[in-house]
């Protein structure tokens, strides 16, 4: 993985922030392995959903003729706003960390 790597930072980031999540589990709960591991997998579709509905947001955003303000939200701006506004209350940081960085993940290669 070279610097101008993008996607390879992002995975790196991803299982950075995975192992936090895993090592604060096994601290707080008995099963905490198997619980990690099946909320990163849960976290990781929640990503992939998040990112479809943003991509669809755009899009019907796009097709709008006389409605839209300006032009349609640019995704990862879009992603990072959604994890701010909602998920940062609605989760724990270790595992809002790694439902952004899953997100990162998530969006289609350019």
């Amino acid at each position: 993985m070279t610097a101008a790597d993008p996607r390879g930072r992002s995975l790196q980031a991803f299982d950075s922030f995975a192992a936090e999540f895993s090592r604060h589990c096994a601290l707080h709960f008995e099963a905490g392995g198997v619980l990690a591991a099946r909320d990163i997998d849960r976290l990781t579709l929640l990503a992939g959903r998040l990112t479809r509905d943003i991509l669809a947001w755009r899009d019907a955003i796009a097709a709008l003729e006389a409605s839209a303000a300006a032009a349609p939200p640019q995704p990862h701006r879009a992603g990072r706003l959604l994890i701010e506004s909602v998920f940062d209350d609605a989760l724990i940081p270790e595992a809002t960390r790694v439902l952004a960085a899953a997100i990162e993940l998530a969006w289609p290669a350019p």
